[in-house]
């Protein structure tokens, strides 16, 4: 390990205190630079991943809007195709009293 010629004193919170002495290591010396290291190492790699989740996050949430909406244009179509089959079996009907109609003049 490195030699540590720098010597200081601070101040600071019970809650970073706590905060420190969650770390690993076995003096508060390594449990705080364990604690800066991964700040400074780890934390931008984190933040990386948390930025590319928050893109794909982004990305599947478009692609659900576009699957509902073509879910919805299908629901709309398939109504569409009931409606049109109803006339359908109304214009059947119609055109056969028409001809049995005109068997009957005949």
């Amino acid at each position: 390990m490195a030699t540590k010629n720098n010597i200081r004193s601070i101040r600071f919170s019970d809650e970073l205190a706590e905060l420190i002495d969650r770390q690993i290591g076995d003096t508060f010396t390594q449990k705080f630079e364990n604690l800066v290291t991964k700040c400074v190492w780890e934390l931008p790699n984190r933040e990386k991943q948390l930025k590319d989740i928050e893109e794909q996050i982004k990305k599947e949430r478009e692609r659900l809007y576009r699957l509902e909406r073509a879910t919805e244009q299908l629901r709309q179509l398939e109504n569409d195709l009931k409606t049109t089959q109803h006339y359908f079996k109304f214009v059947e009907r119609r055109a056969k009293a028409i001809a049995e109609a005109a068997e009957e003049e005949m």
